[in-house]
């Protein structure tokens, strides 16, 4: 009877993968980085280079029996007014959505994680950071400097980040908080957090559970709403080198992003008091982005205050290697 419960997951994982047995073959290649289902019989793969589409028979129904059973193995409610789904599942993270919010049909997007971390030296051999920029980020780490990564979907900030965590102090103790978890922690010490709005576990609420677990660093996977304000309060009282990506199109537009998010926690401070908090709280941002394929660490900027005439961050970018 103890183990019943591992065994009806495991024949619901074993289901989940019969009803997508069509992209068995895709699973099983690791080159592959995102299967992404649009809808019936219209899949595309993401690898190196260009997404290409994968010529497949995969129908309406076997995609929504894989997404029920995927909501049974993560314990999560689909179906009537919850239509979109986010669990993870042995190596993956899976997002899907049923019609009529899907307009083509039952769709999903299913994401590889990671199989090791990547080291600077690794990043520096395939040209994706410089030698310069990998002694940036090393003191900024040892120097409990708070950072923000940013970057588009499919930037590489949640591998970036692993590389960066693998970075900090064993013994300090982490509180690592993400929507779906997805990074690979080899500190010791340390708690991870899952959010589920469902159970009434926010971000923002697991920011200020995690302030109260005694960490030395708090990490966001993603920073998406009012959490924002948290993670800063938190980073500024007591938590020094913590860090969290978030989605921008370059250093200055990450620190407006994150301006945004802060007030969407609707605390009544004054957008200049935000402003100043966050030049005084933030002392990097790293830009990764991808063109053609390849991924490239192209910013990576110390804040330094905020010019209030101006109305504008002044970063200073250190890609040429000056120390934080």
């Amino acid at each position: 009877m103890l183990g019943s419960g591992k065994s009806y997951s495991h024949r619901l994982l074993a289901n989940f993968m019969q009803a997508l047995s069509p992209l068995g073959p895709v699973f099983d290649d690791p080159s592959v980085n995102e299967i992404m289902v649009n809808g019936p019989h219209d899949v595309f793969l993401r690898q190196s280079g260009p997404d290409k589409k994968f010529d497949v028979d995969l129908g309406a129904d076997q995609i929504q029996t894989a997404i029920t059973l995927l909501a049974s193995i993560a314990k999560k409610q689909i179906g009537g007014e919850q239509l979109i789904l986010s669990a993870r599942l042995p190596g993956f993270r899976v997002e899907a959505c049923l019609p009529p919010v899907a307009v083509k049909g039952p769709s999903m997007c299913v994401r590889r994680h990671a199989t090791k971390i990547i080291t600077l030296e690794d990043y520096a051999a395939s040209e994706t950071i410089t030698e310069a920029q990998a002694e940036v980020i090393r003191s900024m780490v040892k120097g409990r400097k708070n950072f923000l990564i940013a970057g588009g979907t499919f930037s590489g900030k949640t591998t970036l980040m692993n590389c960066v965590l693998s970075l900090v102090d064993p013994l300090q103790r982490l509180f690592i908080i993400e929507q779906v978890q997805e990074l690979r922690i080899v500190s010791p010490n340390n708690v991870l957090v899952e959010c589920d709005p469902e159970q009434g576990v926010t971000a923002r609420r697991a920011v200020q559970m995690g302030m109260r677990y005694s960490p030395d660093r708090i990490f966001l996977g993603e920073l998406r709403g009012p959490e924002a304000y948290d993670w800063l309060d938190a980073s500024n009282t007591g938590h020094p080198g913590s860090g969290a990506t978030i989605h921008a199109d370059g250093a200055p537009d990450a620190l407006e992003r994150l301006e945004s998010l802060v007030l969407t926690a609707d605390t009544g401070m004054p957008h200049d008091i935000v402003r100043q908090r966050i030049a005084s709280t933030v002392d990097y941002v790293l830009f990764i982005e991808q063109a053609h394929g390849k991924r490239r660490l192209s910013q990576i900027c110390r804040v330094e205050g905020f010019d209030r005439q101006r109305g504008e961050y002044r970063i200073k970018d250190l890609s040429t290697g000056e120390q934080p």
